[in-house]
């Protein structure tokens, strides 16, 4: 049985851990907390993952005392010997977790967690400290494929994609930022394409921007499908910290992520450094509903989200500069070769 978040973009991150998993244990059936993106064949197929043998409820992942008997029921219904906890919390805030741990001890079901790398978070990629952990346990995890998506990759030079929604407000920067990235980027002759999630609020605020000088052309993605192409067809993304990052990542195409409201240093995407930046907000590290684990306390209670300041446009400007020159260095070395 693996626990791991719901969210599309853990998914993704995860997929290659789990077909690890799966080709070291090849003849072992497991259950998992349910993911969109590991639910897709397109996904399974690409990174050599035959996928899980069923799902529970995503809330069970919290083991709150509530879902407890169900939860038990579940595994001796269906003999599970080993859960899998790829949720990452700190120890001062895992006790629920601790709670089911001993008495899985006590009924002979094995446990890994990320606890066994210390008691808390550590300021390290997830996807590596989720790979530390398999590879604690003698499943080997090479994350250096990082780009396993790329077969659907088909760039068109000059044009920068801007995802700007995310699930989380708090995770939005604000319209006026963007506003004035599109414009220099218009300047520099560059096409720029707007995209966001299916949130109505996200789409609102895609709307607000599809009239500003500078777009053009303004995406509603409605399918993981459709996220992927439109990724794929870009020179480059400039992203909130959502799914979008992830799924750039796994398709080669270079990206510079905005960490308003989240740790970069954890939540960065699996991608050679030659392909992918962060611009952080300095504000939301020092903040005081920052968790360990790199998330807002406040994602989904309201928040004025005072981190959105911490990155401005300039920032970001920099950090495609660094990474345009980071890709010419890479296309001069293979010219060498």
């Amino acid at each position: 049985m693996a626990v791991i978040n719901e969210g599309v973009g853990n998914g993704i991150i995860a997929a290659p851990l789990l077909a690890a998993f799966e080709r070291c244990h090849p003849g072992w059936r497991y259950f998992m907390a349910p993911n969109i993106a590991l639910d897709t064949e397109w996904v399974r197929t690409a990174v050599g993952m035959r996928g899980a043998s069923g799902s529970f409820p995503a809330l069970w992942r919290r083991f709150l005392p509530t879902d407890r008997k169900d939860l038990w029921d579940f595994i001796d219904r269906n003999g599970v010997e080993l859960v899998v906890n790829l949720r990452m919390e700190s120890a001062e805030e895992d006790g629920n977790y601790f709670e089911f741990r001993a008495e899985a001890t006590k009924r002979g079901v094995a446990c890994w967690d990320l606890h066994e790398l210390g008691d808390r978070p550590q300021r390290l990629p997830f996807a590596e400290q989720a790979a530390s952990l398999l590879r604690a346990h003698e499943v080997p995890v090479d994350l250096n494929r990082s780009a396993w998506l790329d077969a659907w990759r088909q760039p068109r030079p000059g044009t920068v994609g801007c995802y700007v929604g995310a699930s989380a407000a708090v995770k939005r920067w604000p319209a006026e930022d963007w506003s004035t990235l599109i414009t220099r980027l218009d300047d520099r002759g560059l096409n720029v394409e707007v995209a966001v999630g299916l949130g109505a609020d996200e789409q609102a605020l895609a709307r607000r921007l599809s009239s500003a000088p500078g777009i053009t052309d303004t995406v509603f993605p409605h399918s993981l499908e459709a996220l992927r192409d439109w990724i794929a067809g870009l020179d480059v993304l400039v992203s909130n910290d959502t799914l979008a990052v992830h799924l750039a990542a796994a398709l080669g195409c270079p990206v510079v992520t905005l960490y308003l409201a989240t740790d970069g240093d954890i939540w960065s995407p699996v991608a050679a450094p030659e392909v992918s930046r962060i611009v952080q907000s300095a504000v939301a590290l020092s903040c005081s509903y920052m968790k360990p684990n790199g998330t807002c306390r406040r994602y989904y209670t309201g928040c004025p989200a005072p981190c959105a300041t911490g990155v401005r446009p300039a920032d970001v400007l920099i950090e495609l500069d660094q990474l345009e020159w980071s890709m010419r260095q890479v296309r001069h070395q293979e010219v060498v070769k």
